[in-house]
């Protein structure tokens, strides 16, 4: 009996830590102990025992991938099952490269056999404890004393399925699936739909002896099924199906209560999965979830976080530290200063789109603020986006979770407005409707940006057009698209981010500013937000010529100024300003509440000065 390697080498590649499963059983004083895989990959990460009473925890099984430059060491960590009422001693079977290659079964740290193809699954009799059986391939391998032997004549070959699970009614039950995918039991087809088993793929039984309920992948996604007889020909009923990773866990103190995590959400069933109701929400896609018996308590992972789930709300009672680089997506600091670029896009119905330069944009921080006892940045923001990057907005980030929470004041709470540890696929809600998709990461690569070497993040936000924006590590938002109608691009001209100057930096000036300066001249500026629904803002700047100013001909008042709003055909729709003017700088508001969406035009006249600008209603 050999001893399994737990030397680590370094590996040539890098993957920050986190969650990617969770299970438990229950100790002989009924306190829960969680296992879970934590590293970057489902196989090669290593599995960890926590006691939720005490926090404690453990490493109970290595798993490793390294590459150096003779070759490749490795362990994977296939499947582990402990043993029934015993919460010391358990059954693993993987694989080595070590540096042959080889498939190994193990009882607790000990490698007890060993073979030259892969062993796939273990399973423990729940009617005789002594009796493990470990599937590999077409084949079955058995012990009759715990797993500390596994004799050669105990090899039993199926020449037309591969196994998969014994049954916890009877060991004379064999489930698997044959070489056409089709789930068998007994060799003898049971379910006709497609099935492929996979380190998702999970079988559980319930008390009543009858029921079984089965996670596979299939078609397009996962599904579960349940059966009402024992697993039998056509008993099975598929009830949920979902094209990301579903995750199940039985009340084994509750004949037919049965829980289900996909996404964000666990359900609940008590009908034995027949039909499930929304349980709870979490704040992140899970990996995993375990019922603890005799009680209202769940515990469930995600990622960077595990959770104790009861009725009454959430804990958190583990998590993993973010990554220093991970705040990089959105450096919040005060003083950190993006200056952006603007122009308009305009498709004439195909060919190549015109690019108008209207501007620059600017988003700072330019303070911090204490609401409800927590420390929120204040960013000030000039239409870089219509719809995420509001034009003012309290941000935070929680160095726990990795999120980035935003305070609504229309909610009187905050709400999460980005995941620090997002994964393309990942999904924020709208805080006013937590069922709707507010934006998703739809792209992860790496990329140059400003001559530095970083990764870009590009998601996709689902408001009523065609919109989008981008993050850069180090740099946080690059870029912002929105079309409807009219298109708006805003693309990063240059940064201050913690004290250092990237990209076109001409924007930063330290010149002494005159208190009150008289303006020299006109300036109309771009409606503030644009596009607006129903209300915009225009700003415009009056001066005071000199008498023999041009300026002057054609007004019967030095100062008389008219501001007008315009529709595409030049049909006049409103006056806003109409009056003598003294020097200054000014602001209107314009309402569009009667008008339909589209394009319109505003236009300041003074004189012999007239310009005019294009602004866009979205209803």
């Amino acid at each position: 009996m050999k001893t399994l390697l737990v030397l680590l080498l370094v590996s040539s590649l890098s993957f920050s830590q986190q969650f990617i499963s969770l299970d438990g059983i229950e100790d002989s004083q009924g306190n829960s102990l969680l296992f879970y895989r934590l590293g970057y990959d489902y196989l090669f990460s290593p599995v960890y025992k926590f006691n939720t009473q005490t926090s404690d925890e453990s490493l109970i099984m290595q798993a490793f991938y390294s590459n150096y430059p003779g070759g490749t060491l490795a362990k994977s960590v296939n499947d582990f099952e402990f043993f029934p009422d015993d919460e010391d001693n358990f059954m693993n079977v993987g694989f080595e490269i070590n540096p042959d290659n080889h498939a190994y079964i193990a009882r607790n740290d000990s490698i007890v056999f060993s073979g030259f193809s892969g062993f796939d699954r273990v399973d423990i009799s729940k009617q005789e404890p002594i009796k493990v059986f470990v599937f590999w391939g077409y084949s079955i391998i058995r012990s009759w004393d715990r797993g500390f032997t596994f004799p050669i004549d105990s090899i039993t070959i199926m020449t037309d399925y591969q196994p998969i699970a014994i049954s916890d009614f009877d060991d004379n039950v064999i489930f698997g699936f044959d070489e056409d995918n089709k789930f068998v039991r007994n060799g003898i087809i049971a379910d006709t739909s497609f099935t492929v088993f996979d380190e998702y793929s999970k079988m559980l039984f319930d008390l009543n002896q009858f029921h079984i309920y089965r996670v596979n992948k299939t078609y397009g996604g996962y599904s579960f099924s349940v059966s009402n007889n024992k697993g039998n020909a056509f008993t099975w009923t598929r009830t949920f199906f979902s094209p990301t990773q579903i995750f199940i866990s039985t009340d084994q103190s509750q004949s037919g209560v049965i829980y289900l995590a996909n996404g964000r959400r666990i359900y609940k069933s008590t009908n034995n999965g027949y039909t499930f109701t929304e349980y709870k929400v979490l704040p992140d896609k899970l990996v995993g979830i375990y019922k603890k018996p005799n009680s209202e308590i769940i515990y469930a992972a995600t990622r960077n976080m595990i959770f104790k789930v009861l009725p009454s709300g959430i804990e958190i009672i583990k998590t993993l530290p973010t990554p220093l680089e991970e705040f990089g997506w959105l450096p919040l600091a005060v003083g950190n200063i993006w200056v952006y670029n603007q122009y308009w896009y305009e498709d004439h119905g195909g060919g190549t789109p015109t690019l108008i330069f209207s501007g620059t944009k600017k988003m700072e921080i330019t303070k911090d603020t204490v609401i409800e006892n927590k420390k929120y940045f204040v960013v000030r923001n000039e239409n870089t986006s219509s719809g995420v990057f509001l034009p003012k907005m309290f941000l935070r980030v929680d160095t726990l979770t990795g999120f980035i929470y935003r305070y609504w004041e229309e909610l009187n709470d905050e709400f999460i407005f980005h995941n620090l540890n997002a994964e393309v696929g990942d999904t924020i809600f709208k805080p006013e409707f937590p069922a709707d998709p507010f934006y998703s990461l739809m792209q992860e690569q790496p990329t140059n940006y400003l001559g530095i070497d970083s990764k870009e993040r590009v998601y996709w936000e689902y408001l009523s057009c065609s919109c989008s924006h981008t993050l850069v590590k180090g740099f946080g938002l690059v870029s912002t698209y929105y079309n409807e109608m009219v298109g708006i691009q805003n693309t990063l001209k240059g940064c201050l981010i913690n004290g250092v100057l990237y990209g076109d930096t001409t924007f930063v000036v330290s010149v002494e500013k005159e208190e009150n300066p008289i303006p020299t001249e006109f300036k109309l500026e771009q409606n503030y937000p644009n596009p607006f629904n129903p209300t915009t803002k225009i700003k415009f700047t009056i001066p005071t010529p000199p008498s023999s100013s041009p300026l002057l001909k054609g007004r019967n008042e030095v100062g008389f100024v008219t501001l007008k709003v315009y529709d595409v055909l030049g049909n006049e729709i409103t006056t806003l300003v109409n009056e003598r003017k003294p020097a200054g700088n000014y602001e209107v508001e314009f309402s569009g509440s009667d008008l339909t969406s589209g394009i319109y035009f505003y236009q300041l006249k003074s004189g012999l000065f007239m310009q005019t600008k294009k602004m866009v209603l979205l209803r």
